[in-house]
């Protein structure tokens, strides 16, 4: 926002909507801001609360400004009728009996709608098609037809062939479903997607390795296998970030030495370059005092690293170290579980 102080006499400030608001919204008395912030989304709260955060101080000259600019929009906007689809939603229900006004709007809602195909479009097809996969296929269908083609078409894709066919069948049946049914499942789905608005990062292939990294190594081998079968590739990201380098610190003595004799000299300077002080105790211990003095110097004279060099040497650090946990020379994770 354009630095505005209490002194200024400039006029006619240029202003976003967004400033706009974020000036009337201050200027308001607090149950007249109350009842605006009522009708505005979460996301356009949010933007709202950070453009007001970078406001210092507003002369009189330009909240005169934006109050003008505001009654006159609302009077511009006061002398034009609603939109059809606006009054059939809103106005038309309470033109009629109020023992029909709820039939009737939900009947129009139905119809004049397309707010849930819009919400759908803004989720990712992967969280639609999970949150689905638990419904009954009647239920599915229903929530395919709601969704819009475009929508059901990225969503149906990830279901099995079988799943495919059935569901598209089920579809073409459908020719009338109960409005109440159509609204349960829209409801359903809204309520289960919905905080995907604030998504919560769990992990995924990364989060699945690092559990599968602390089982015991006869059971993460035995579930890797599984899923090799039937996804290659997806196994083979499980396996090479089940174990990553700061994992290597639980390491016993020998281990640090068995890895010390077959790992390049250069990779280990990169790799101890961007490692903790424990990690770096960890190989300089299990070093002699001579070795251990000139792995010092190399990592002082080592300044120009980057990121990815280090991440690279890591990552073949940790190769090695499967490698002598495979042929049983170290031991990595958890030991075999006993009577496993």
């Amino acid at each position: 926002m354009p630095p505005a102080t209490a002194k200024s006499e400039k006029k006619n400030v240029q202003l976003s909507s967004l400033e706009k608001a974020a000036i009337l919204v201050m200027y308001l008395d607090r149950e007249a801001a109350r009842s605006v912030l009522r009708h505005l989304s979460d996301d356009d709260v949010q933007k709202l609360g950070v453009t007001i955060s970078s406001v210092r101080e507003v002369d009189d000259g330009l909240v005169e400004q934006v109050v003008r600019d505001f009654l006159i929009d609302l009077r511009q906007a006061s002398v034009l009728s609603s939109s059809g689809k606006e009054f059939a939603r809103t106005v038309l229900p309470n033109l009629v009996d109020e023992d029909r006004r709820t039939r009737v709007a939900g009947a129009i809602r139905r119809r004049v709608d397309d707010d849930f195909a819009a919400f759908i479009k803004s989720r990712p097809a992967a969280a639609i098609a999970a949150v689905m996969a638990e419904e009954h296929p009647q239920v599915q269908a229903v929530a395919l037809l709601r969704m819009g083609p475009e929508n059901a078409a990225r969503v149906l894709a990830l279901f099995e062939e079988g799943v495919q066919m059935d569901l598209t069948m089920r579809m073409a049946r459908a020719e009338k479903i109960s409005g109440e049914l159509a609204d349960d499942v829209e409801a359903a789905m809204r309520r289960a997607l919905a905080d995907l608005d604030d998504p919560l990062p769990v992990g995924g292939v990364e989060g699945a390795a690092r559990v599968l990294g602390r089982m015991p190594r006869d059971r993460n081998t035995s579930v890797l296998n599984s899923i090799r079968e039937k996804e290659n590739d997806l196994a083979d990201k499980l396996q090479r970030l089940m174990v990553v380098f700061d994992d290597l610190v639980t390491l016993e003595d020998r281990g640090i030495q068995a890895l010390l004799r077959v790992v390049d000299r250069a990779d280990l300077v990169l790799a101890l370059k961007g490692a903790s002080n424990d990690m770096r105790e960890r190989f300089l211990k299990n070093l002699s005092s001579r070795a251990a003095q000139d792995l010092m110097e190399e990592l002082e004279i080592a300044t120009s690293v980057r990121k990815a060099q280090m991440r690279e040497a890591q990552e073949k650090i940790v190769m090695a170290a499967q490698k002598l946990a495979d042929e049983g020379v170290i031991m990595l994770g958890p030991e075999t579980e006993e009577g496993a």
